[in-house]
């Protein structure tokens, strides 16, 4: 059965050519900016889950912590009944990216290709969650629309600006409302092997100020592995910007304190 529906979801989202010449009302930086607005939460602390759901149906959850101070980034991964399981340290805006395996007590520099492995096993590579900028490291194309049950969306190619191991995403942001909704990762053959699909919901978001309210965000990040077969999804649930984290936490000798 979970074949079947992994199936299904592939073959409803799979990238199709249309033959509708592209509207140029909006630029391709304008559109692929939009992608990278859902995917900044600011400066401060956000909490989520970050759950691997395997083709068999096992799965593991995370609790995820990510602190963020303008350009660089620390994740924090717990597990329950195992406590902090690894870290994830992004610095300069992704540039430079280190893994710390808490139970091995093993540090680890992520650097060019190794930034395209797999998180612990998951479909999200080091670089997808690194916080780097899709405007500064992709040349964005408008290609034709796609129209998807009824929705016409915006079809972008984005070509990568130093290729390592994605030849090619290809990004659809919605004609009526403009918000992203999905990209298609493409490897270094041009095959389509992974999809993330962004869904919107309620963040409860608190200020500087104190003051909480809720927004409408990309508050769930599904990536689809279709070489595996899992579903990795990180839910997003709470933003506090009154977390001021200090530079410390950002230093790469104190991962393994």
């Amino acid at each position: 059965m979970r074949k079947l529906w992994i199936f299904i979801f592939f073959f409803s989202f799979v990238s199709i050519e249309a033959q509708a010449p592209p509207d140029a009302s909006l630029s391709a930086q304008e559109l692929l900016a939009r992608l990278d607005r859902e995917m900044d939460f600011g400066k401060g602390l956000v909490k989520g889950t970050y759950v691997l759901i395997r083709r068999n149906g096992t799965s593991e959850t995370w609790k995820i912590n990510r602190f963020f101070n303008g350009e660089d980034a620390l994740l924090l991964f717990d597990r329950k009944g195992r406590g902090l399981e690894s870290k994830l340290l992004t610095k300069d805006e992704g540039e430079n990216v280190f893994f710390f395996n808490v139970l091995s007590a093993k540090l680890f520099r992520k650097t060019d290709d190794e930034k395209y492995e797999a998180l612990m096993g998951t479909g999200f590579f080091y670089v997808d969650l690194s916080g780097y900028s899709y405007q500064a490291n992709y040349n964005p194309l408008v290609n034709a629309d796609l129209e998807i049950g009824g929705e016409v969306y915006y079809r972008i190619s984005l070509k990568p600006i130093l290729p390592y191991f994605y030849k090619k995403l290809v990004l659809l942001v919605g004609k009526k409302d403009l918000k992203p909704y999905r990209v298609d990762f493409h490897d270094r053959d041009g095959i389509l092997f992974k999809t993330l699909n962004l869904k919107y919901g309620p963040v409860k978001v608190k200020e500087t100020s104190g003051k909480v309210e809720e927004i409408q965000k990309a508050s769930r990040l599904e990536m689809l592995d279709l070489n595996t077969g899992s579903i990795t999804v990180w839910e997003i649930q709470e933003v506090d910007k009154s977390v001021n984290p200090d530079a410390s936490l950002f230093a790469v000798d104190n991962l393994s304190r």
